[in-house]
């Protein structure tokens, strides 16, 4: 979390900074600069949006085959089990079910969560569409689009584990150098003037 935090003050400062040394005769105004950092932020939060996902997604798919394996129909266990999704699957599944329950077809209602979500809910999608029309079995699916997410989110955290060391590298260098500075470097300065005052 503090890498993150980090790394959201950082993109913010090089943008404020761009955004100073520009220079005046573009036309910049505060407005622009507003925009930019309104982007950069929007940017960031869809990444930490579809990281978290990517994060709970096994998770939640695993609960709809429970409720599947339970002899409930998809509809019906989405409805079960959507209240321990992640707040942001949460979101969606409660849209679709409330468009369900307007009188809108399952299958139909489904495509919110690739628009709202992208490409990565596809499989879902596909399987919960054709489990609804056609009456394929939808736990086979989904237990292999579960596999599938574990293994994705395994990758992910094996990667963010190898890129932990160079996302240190700042925070223990802007932490250590003035240490050394002042322990080291400053002393022998001061020997150094006091020597030449003699």
């Amino acid at each position: 979390m503090t890498s993150v935090l980090l790394g959201l003050s950082l993109a913010t400062s090089l943008v404020v900074l761009g955004a100073a040394h520009r220079p005046r005769h573009v036309g910049a105004t505060p407005l622009d600069h507003a925009t930019a950092i309104r982007r950069v932020l929007s940017r960031w939060s869809t990444t930490q949006l579809r990281r978290q996902l990517d994060h709970s997604l096994p998770d939640a798919i695993d609960l709809v085959v429970l409720a599947v394996r339970s002899g409930l129909l998809p509809s019906a266990a989405l409805r079960v089990v959507h209240p321990h999704f992640h707040p942001a699957l949460r979101a969606a599944t409660a849209e679709v079910l409330t468009a369900v329950d307007r009188g809108e077809r399952f299958a139909d209602a489904l495509p919110v969560l690739v628009q709202r979500f992208g490409p990565t809910l596809h499989p879902l999608v596909d399987g919960f569409v054709a489990a609804d029309r056609d009456g394929l079995p939808l736990a086979p699916v989904l237990e292999r689009l579960a596999a599938d997410a574990r293994a994705h989110r395994r990758r992910q955290v094996d990667t963010m584990a190898r890129q932990l060391p160079v996302r240190l590298a700042v925070p223990l260098v802007v932490c250590t150098l003035p240490a050394f500075v002042l322990l080291a470097v400053v002393p022998l300065l001061l020997a150094a003037f006091a020597s030449l005052h003699r």
